[in-house]
């Protein structure tokens, strides 16, 4: 009975000696503070630097980067040349990663050319912070055909996608 008592008794010890030590290992992390971003981003078409060549042919910017281009195209083989200026009046670098032109249907059959093409995008220099400016240009070519359509007007959307120029 004596061992018994004296086993529980230890047993007591240990478990108060492992209470102790895992209370004094073990510790509460508590971190104060606060972070603020004060960079702003700011990418976009602007429309006073943009225009086409001819009379009634138009840049519409419809969103910051998204832009209509509206195109009167009289005979076969005319060419209208629009230029589309970016404007970076943000606190970060930008460089273009993709742009995309959908021409709207109708009867009007062309051809257009956007540059910088997609193939070209790596090596675009970066677009700078605070008042960088690079142009998009699209030529418009009315296909040479042997019958004129009705509808010689055509619309082209232009979506460019700008990202963050990381620091190498």
């Amino acid at each position: 009975m004596k061992d018994k008592n004296l086993l529980i008794v230890m047993l007591c010890i240990v478990v108060i000696v492992m209470a102790v030590a895992y209370a004094a290992f073990t510790s509460q992390l508590e971190v104060n503070g606060s972070a603020s971003i004060t960079s702003t981003w700011k990418v976009a078409f602007d429309q006073t630097g943009s225009s086409c060549t001819g009379d009634g042919n138009t840049v519409q910017i419809t969103d910051d980067l998204t832009a209509n281009l509206n195109v009167k195209l009289n005979n076969p083989k005319d060419t209208v040349t629009c230029t589309i200026q970016v404007k970076n009046t943000g606190t970060l670098d930008a460089k273009l990663s993709s742009i995309e032109a959908t021409p709207q249907e109708n009867d009007a059959p062309i051809t257009y050319l956007v540059s910088p093409s997609t193939g070209d995008l790596a090596a675009r220099p970066t677009l700078e912070k605070t008042n960088g400016t690079e142009v998009i240009t699209v030529s418009i070519t009315y296909d040479d055909v042997s019958e004129q359509p009705q509808n010689t007007t055509k619309t082209i959307t232009v979506r460019a996608n700008y990202v963050q120029k990381l620091s190498a």
